[in-house]
């Protein structure tokens, strides 16, 4: 078999010649072949778009281990940009643990929903991979503004950053928090990196671009935890962090596909448990309903890049599909019963899990589609295993047996955090929704986008309610949140990430910009240059200056007057400011009304427009662009001067009394060439007409769809199939082994004159049960715990689950050869590390 990597290399020439010849001839045809208007106009975007389609082909040949390591290789930075890894610390995953718990309702809740508050905790690295991303030009205007401030006496924190480190003068720059899109089971920063560090260019800051743990190894909610713990890090570092804390209101949580719908996950979790919230979120085709519930998935297949049969068939592996449930049974019960005969724990069952079969309804309504009878997933209280069973109206039983997404089991397909469609999305800070018109996850975007400005018209269903406790009586506690929604006509997925070279997706960085500035107070700011701003020092706490977002109010845009007259020169050459604040004149005592306020926005926001990257070549800071190297794209997308182009900056300032924009929705569509114009009514779209009842239902059309393909994969792969159980079987003999070898050390050690105790008090079966995890069998004595049938954890048929059982088996079992020195390594490495949980859980019981 060919590698993935060679293979997608080699179809490139052909694609690339064919695409361009039938551009060619298709010219002099008067029957156009069957595409959208823009892949017929722009040569770049079917270039891209078929090379997209054909990758996506295939792709389904091979594994998704190929997939990942794909999506895992390096790719360089241009010379123009500086990036600065790091690791976020355990630290903060700890405590995103517990505020994950608690989000979610509770341990008690936590192990109904997803099965236990340990077993995803479970890593293979010490932290979370992060990388500081931003242009070398705004960073040098950084430092000269940071080397000012600080000339002129303003207190610095000490530090000691080296120049290939994280540097001082970075933290005066606003933020994006991103992350990646890939199905949730592959993709990565590299793999993104030029779309990435275009938004640090365009917002003249920085990007801190994450690489959380991704499924079917860490499903849900690892990936939740690990963004959590990421934006902790940004408002409250440890005290090794290079950076000072990031003032929530300069951070604007971004993401594409699968990374949009866990920013849209965590941007909820922010709220439900009272953290600062950050200024704003930029949502690139989020991913916000497994369930395919809406119609424009079945309509849109033949003009998007996504597979007709989703992100979930692929070759099969030892990774995917899961092994059987007999099997995974066998191997919790395995480690459960040879852990608990070790340290002589009594065995303890969980309730047996309730077995409802979800019921079905026929479709009344007139649709766009006819998607037959449907079904809800099935009851959170049902198997992970649990099989998807519809009965037709004509009586026929369609079953799909194995897990329809890699990210989660079936019976969590509805839950707020996995499918946030079906959630409230009121009480966020303002929201940017990207949609591309000819995606297949265009309707569930567009509800998502109507749901969160308008969440009186989109009731939640008690079901949903029943699941994500927090939800009880949130509509008296939170309002509409901001929107402002974009549709771009004809584009696919992820415009801006898969075809960022194109005139659609210049438009799209450009609003992506202009959105993150208005949030984060840019144009407030370099208007009336007396916006001042409190120095954050480094200290771990939680207190935050008081124009920080807060989570449990409406956020709002206010406008900056004029200065009073009594601020000193010196006081504003103290202030900090963010990237782009030009240093301003001698205060005035002349006030600023709002209205006046107002049209001086609009004039520079006109004045910004004019000198668009796509008209004039250069950006906002008067530099020359890439984009605007080319004359004849400026020729070609200059249009008549009183059409509005997306991105520009008026939109959130003209036509409002206030002199700002009001919160109220803003709704266009953009065209190919960036003109904006408005969207059509609510009541026009499928997507926010759409029969209540159906939403959050898996479709007899989508369900027949999937078992077809199914079917036609196990036939092509049948040999593969017998080859992986074999392996499989093979490969759990092995770790079989591992464990008795490792039960057997302990063992030794529990006979060596102690009785398993410390000088704490705290015993090893009582410390190791309420452990946070961290332990590589912590899980499995917990009997409550019970991961999912892909969880690494909950394996061992894979090579990558056996390597990390003894990675982190070694972090106890030091093998140095000394059998006493190994008991007494292992005695004290369980003992410091129970007793630093008892003692962070006796401080938080204080």
């Amino acid at each position: 078999m060919v590698n993935l990597t060679a293979e997608a290399s080699l179809l490139v020439g052909p694609v690339v010649f064919g695409t361009l010849v039938k551009h060619y001839f298709e010219r002099f045809k008067k029957d156009k072949y069957h595409t959208t208007q823009l892949r017929r106009d722009e040569l770049l975007y079917d270039e891209i778009f078929n090379l997209a389609k054909k990758f996506m082909e295939i792709a389904t040949n091979h594994t998704v281990e190929e997939l990942q390591a794909l999506g895992n290789t390096r790719t360089p930075s241009p010379p123009w940009v500086n990036v600065i890894r790091v690791l976020v610390p355990m630290s903060c995953c700890d405590e995103a643990a517990k505020l994950l718990t608690k989000a979610l309702g509770g341990e008690e809740v936590a192990r109904r929903m997803v099965g236990g508050v340990k077993w995803w905790q479970v890593r293979g690295l010490d932290g979370v991979d992060g990388q500081w991303i931003n242009a070398k030009k705004d960073w040098k205007d950084a430092k000269q503004r940071y080397e000012m401030r600080e000339k002129a006496g303003d207190p610095t924190p000490e530090d000691s950053a080296q120049p290939a480190e994280y540097e001082q003068d970075m933290d005066d720059m606003r933020c994006i928090l991103y992350f990646h899109g890939g199905g949730y089971f592959m993709g990565s920063v590299d793999q993104e990196r030029y779309s990435i560090q275009r938004h640090a260019r365009k917002i003249n800051g920085r990007v801190f671009a994450v690489n959380y743990r991704l499924a079917p190894q860490y499903p849900f909610p690892c990936a939740l935890q690990d963004v959590l713990a990421s934006y902790l890090y940004l408002i409250n570092p440890p005290p090794e962090a290079k950076h000072r804390p990031v003032k929530p209101s300069q951070i604007i949580i971004a993401g594409d596909s699968a990374g949009g719908g866990l920013s849209l996950a965590l941007l909820q979790v922010i709220r439900d448990l009272g953290l600062p919230a950050p200024a704003g979120g930029v949502l690139i085709s989020p991913w916000s309903d497994l369930t395919h519930s809406f119609p424009s998935v079945h309509l849109s297949t033949d003009t998007d890049v996504v597979p007709p049969c989703g992100m979930s068939l692929w070759k099969p592996s030892p990774l995917w599909p899961p092994p059987s449930d007999e099997m995974t049974k066998r191997v919790h019960s395995s480690l459960r019963a040879r852990i608990r005969q070790t340290l002589k724990m009594d065995h303890h069952s969980g309730d047996a899990a309730c077995m409802k079969r979800a019921s079905s309804a026929t479709l009344k309504s007139r649709l766009p589609a006819d998607i037959g009878a449907t079904i809800t997933p099935p009851s959170v209280d049902s198997p992970d295993y649990e099989p998807l069973t519809l009965q037709t109206d004509s009586g026929e039983t369609l079953t799909l047996i194995q897990q329809g997404h890699m990210y989660t089991p079936n019976r969590l397909l509805n839950h707020p955090l996995v499918s946030p469609a079906l959630s409230y999305l009121g009480g966020l800070p303002p929201l940017l929704f990207i949609v591309s018109d000819k995606e297949v996850l265009r309707d569930e975007i567009l509800y998502s986008a109507h749901k969160a400005a308008h969440p009186e018209k989109y009731p939640i269903q008690d079901r949903i309610r029943d699941m994500y406790p927090v939800l009880e009586g949130i509509e008296s506690r939170y309002q509409a949140t901001s929107v402002h929604l974009q549709v771009y006509d004809d584009t696919a997925h992820i415009l801006p990430v898969l075809f960022s070279p194109t005139t659609p997706a210049k438009f799209c960085f450009r609003a992506i910009a202009s959105f993150c500035k208005h949030v984060t107070g840019f144009y407030q700011q370099s208007t009336s240059p007396t916006t001042l701003q409190v120095p954050l020092s480094r200290s771990r706490s939680w207190s935050f200056s008081s124009d920080s977002n807060s989570s449990t109010s409406q956020p709002t845009t206010q406008i900056t007057t004029s200065p009073p007259s009594e601020m000193t020169e010196e006081e504003r050459l103290k202030s900090p400011r963010i990237a782009g604040e030009t240093l301003p004149e001698k205060p005035t005592d002349q006030r600023m009304s709002l209205r006046s306020l107002s049209q001086k926005i609009a004039a520079l926001s006109r004045r910004d427009a004019s000198s668009s990257p796509l008209r004039s070549g250069t950006d906002s800071m008067g530099q020359k662009s890439p984009e605007g190297r080319n004359s004849k794209t400026r020729s070609k997308t200059t249009l008549a001067s009183s059409e509005r182009y997306a991105g520009e900056a008026s939109v959130y300032h003209e036509g409002y009394e206030s002199g700002s924009w009001d919160g109220k929705m803003i709704r266009e569509r953009v065209s190919t060439k960036g003109v904006v114009r408005p969207l059509e009514p609510e009541d026009q779209l499928a997507a926010t007409t759409y029969p209540p009842e159906l939403l959050g239902t898996i479709s007899e059309l989508l369900l027949r769809r999937l078992i077809d393909a199914v079917q036609r994969h196990e036939k092509k792969f049948a040999h593969a199939i017998k080859d992986i159980e074999k392996q499989r079987r093979q490969t759990i003999r092995r770790a079989a082994q591992d464990i008795e070898r490792n039960m057997g050390l302990l063992q030794s050690t529990l006979q060596q004159g102690t009785e398993g105790h410390s000088a704490s008090g705290m015993g090893i079966k009582e410390g190791l049960i309420p452990s946070a995890g961290s332990w590589s069998w912590a899980w499995a004595i917990d009997g409550h715990e019970t991961p999912p049938p892909s969880s690494i954890v909950s394996r061992r048929d894979t090579e990558e689950a056996r390597r990390l059982a003894k990675i982190a088996d070694l972090g106890v079992f030091q093998q140095d050869g000394n059998r006493s020195q190994l008991g007494n390594s292992l005695w004290s490495t369980m003992v410091d590390f129970l007793t630093r949980v008892g003692a962070r859980e006796h401080e938080a019981e204080a």
